[in-house]
């Protein structure tokens, strides 16, 4: 990763000095992966790396290979070290979603330079993916593949909702994948029709199985939902359910690509639905950016006219859900490219197993 020519294009949209202290932006500009790190970014001049002893040995290594940053490594004193770094500086833009209100407070009280709220600057440099962000994407992405298709030899009657998502977690490792994403939702029955279930003891069973899980590799995450009928006569009101969600998950597919208004793709998933008469069972937003953060911008929701470009990663995922009976989901990862679209999960789409 050019993380040296992704500090130095922050520096020329600044006009402010800069804290960064969210952690997936950190790593974005730095590659660094500890839970305690800050970077202080001036528009000109050297930048100032943060962190305490745990990790100095493993900051060392990376700040030799960025262009004009010092490294403070610190055990105590956390407020003298911040003193040193801003003096002079003037006001310092605080990532307003990367801090909490005291730590503002403490900060422009501790170091006597005052705080400005903002953020946003590295965010709006991590939406374009670049070749090798796409690759560790398609790696993660290629991971839940290998752990959907070993659905058939992992989800017996027996096990549990929460077993199965071990499982899953396991096929993905043993395929590169470091972490899961999140909580793998492994919602069987009924259950299928909560979007966020949490997994629990109840056996998987034969029927209605949603799984919505991923992993990560680099810090890069993968995400996706497939809906399955696992043994038997797949129940008949569920055929017709699955075959409205996945035409509706085709068309939103088709309307991804450059210049299009993330909101557009949402409509085009949901004039399906209502077709159908499902929109109303239609409870969430059809997608989001996936990257460093399993949910980053760009937002894929009803009425958002910010418009899709090149290099983009999103999800698809229409869903309808009944309560009592089940909810079909069925999403996948989708690259943005300048003739249009790449679907980077692969797994298939049959509803029934039989």
């Amino acid at each position: 990763m050019n993380h040296a020519g992704r500090l130095n294009a922050l520096r020329t949209g600044l006009t402010a000095p800069l804290l960064v202290s969210r952690l997936p932006n950190l790593q974005y500009l730095t590659g660094f992966t500890g839970s305690n790190g800050f970077l202080v970014v001036r528009p000109e001049g050297k930048a100032t790396f943060i962190t305490d002893g745990r990790y100095g040995e493993r900051a060392e290594g990376l700040v030799v290979a960025l262009d004009d940053t010092d490294l403070v490594v610190y055990t105590s004193g956390l407020w003298d070290v911040f003193r040193d770094a801003t003096s002079g500086l003037g006001p310092v833009t605080l990532e307003a979603d990367g801090v909490m209100w005291s730590f503002a407070t403490d900060f422009g009280r501790e170091t006597g330079t005052p705080p400005v709220a903002g953020g946003g600057a590295v965010e709006k440099l991590r939406r374009t993916k670049d070749a090798e962000e796409v690759a560790a994407l398609t790696l993660a992405a290629a991971a839940g593949d290998h752990a959907f298709s070993s659905l058939g030899s992992l989800a017996k009657r027996t096990i549990t909702e929460s077993e199965l998502g071990w499982s899953l977690i396991d096929a993905m490792r043993s395929r590169g994948g470091e972490n899961a994403s999140w909580e793998p939702i492994v919602a069987a029955g009924a259950g299928a029709s909560v979007p966020h279930y949490r997994s629990g003891r109840k056996p998987v069973g034969s029927g209605l199985l949603l799984l919505d899980y991923g992993c990560v590799v680099d810090g890069y995450h993968s995400d996706m939902s497939r809906t399955v009928w696992l043994e038997g006569e797949p129940d008949e009101e569920l055929v017709g359910v699955y075959r409205a969600v996945l035409e509706s998950q085709e068309a939103g597919i088709a309307a991804v690509a450059p210049g299009v208004a993330c909101g557009a793709v949402d409509e085009a998933c949901r004039e399906v639905l209502r077709g159908y008469g499902y929109e109303k069972q239609f409870l969430h937003s059809t997608g989001h950016g996936v990257g460093l953060e399993i949910h980053e911008p760009p937002w894929v929701r009803r009425g958002n006219e910010d418009l899709l470009q090149e290099g983009d990663v999103i999800t698809v995922e229409p869903g309808v859900y009944l309560p009592g009976i089940g909810g079909v989901r069925i999403e996948d990862m989708v690259v943005v490219r300048a003739a249009g679209r790449e679907v980077l999960t692969k797994s298939h789409k049959e509803f029934s197993s039989r």
